[in-house]
């Protein structure tokens, strides 16, 4: 059974399909909804049943007081739709809504995609998840292990399932730790999530994503994202990396081209180290009718995130359509 489920105030909407609880069916939307164990002991995803009929699958132990219960107030996440249902529900509008969290993940699978980029797939625990926003990053490691901050690169979609990008880095203790120790059953500290660099769900304007070299990760989360929310008429993603193997999820980005008509790839060849000229490539190939039309979200080091800042206001674009993401390693 299918149904159909309208949040207010916000007036987003989504399917709900067999027994997903509610909280589940808008996560998998692409919704920013409140929530923290999401196992029926906090009351965070507490919401109010406005129309509609819902029944409870799974027990919790959150106490919710008699006039609420009166009132129609349900736990997102141990409900399922019966038929469609309208309610009122909490929706983050910005990272400052969205509280650091700390827990244990388990290393699920590292894969070593080339000499140079690890891919880490971290699992938390069904009972203690992350809650973050796209195009955020975690600390990881901790506890007498080294540790270091990184963009998480997937859809808050599937908040059990965390993956990574670590590029090796001889300066960096967790790197070195990541490519020459850890192993898959190992247990992490997370804690997080941080940054502001989030997708402007309310803008009408089409998107254009720009990753230097593992810049990829945040934009990864962010193109995934705005894929399950639908929001945009058109997505343009331009990869600048040396060669492909320096774009590591290359088949990855081709098959999100090759199965949305709305979805343009731009791989480009890295230009050395010089911005001005991997700007000028990414300029080319881009070759966007009213750029001003359209949002831009870059990831990379300072010298490509302010060649890329002048070039585009250069051209019309206003600074509130822009969008950056400073990397500290390539």
């Amino acid at each position: 059974m299918t149904a159909r489920i309208k949040i207010l105030p916000s007036g987003h909407e989504f399917n709900s399909e067999g027994n997903h609880t509610l909280l589940e069916a808008g996560l998998s939307a692409g919704l920013r909804l409140g929530y923290g164990c999401s196992n029926g002991n906090c009351g965070e995803c507490l919401a109010r049943v406005v129309s509609g009929q819902v029944e409870k699958t799974r027990h919790h132990d959150f106490r919710i007081s008699a006039a609420d219960k009166t009132d129609g107030h349900v736990l997102m996440c141990r409900n399922t739709a019966v038929g469609d249902v309208v309610l009122e529900a909490q929706e983050a509008s910005s990272s400052q809504q969205v509280p650091e969290q700390q827990l244990t993940a388990k290393v699920k699978a590292i894969n070593f995609v080339t000499e140079e980029m690890a891919l880490l797939h971290l699992k938390t625990p069904r009972t203690r998840r992350l809650r973050f926003l796209a195009g955020q990053a975690a600390r990881l490691g901790g506890n007498g292990k080294a540790s270091a901050t990184h963009s998480i690169a997937s859809c808050p979609c599937d908040d059990m399932q965390l993956h990574f990008q670590i590029p090796r880095q001889p300066t960096s203790d967790f790197s070195r730790y990541v490519f020459d120790q850890l192993k898959r059953g190992d247990s992490l500290e997370l804690v997080g999530p941080y940054g502001d660099f989030i997708l402007d769900e309310d803008s009408p304007n089409s998107l254009v994503f720009i990753a230097w070299k593992s810049g990829f990760s945040s934009i990864r989360s962010l193109v995934e994202h705005a894929m399950s929310l639908e929001v945009a008429e058109q997505m343009v993603l331009v990869w600048v990396a040396d060669g492909d193997e320096g774009r590591y999820l290359d088949n990855l980005c081709r098959s999100w081209a090759d199965a949305l008509d709305d979805f343009t790839y731009l791989p480009v060849n890295a230009d050395g180290e010089d911005p001005q000229g991997c700007m000028a490539e990414i300029g080319r190939v881009l070759n966007l009718p009213e750029q001003q039309q359209y949002d831009y979200y870059v990831a990379g080091n300072k010298a490509i995130l302010d060649a890329t800042s002048a070039i585009l206001l250069q051209q019309g674009v206003s600074p509130s359509r822009l969008r950056f993401d400073q990397i500290l390693h390539d």
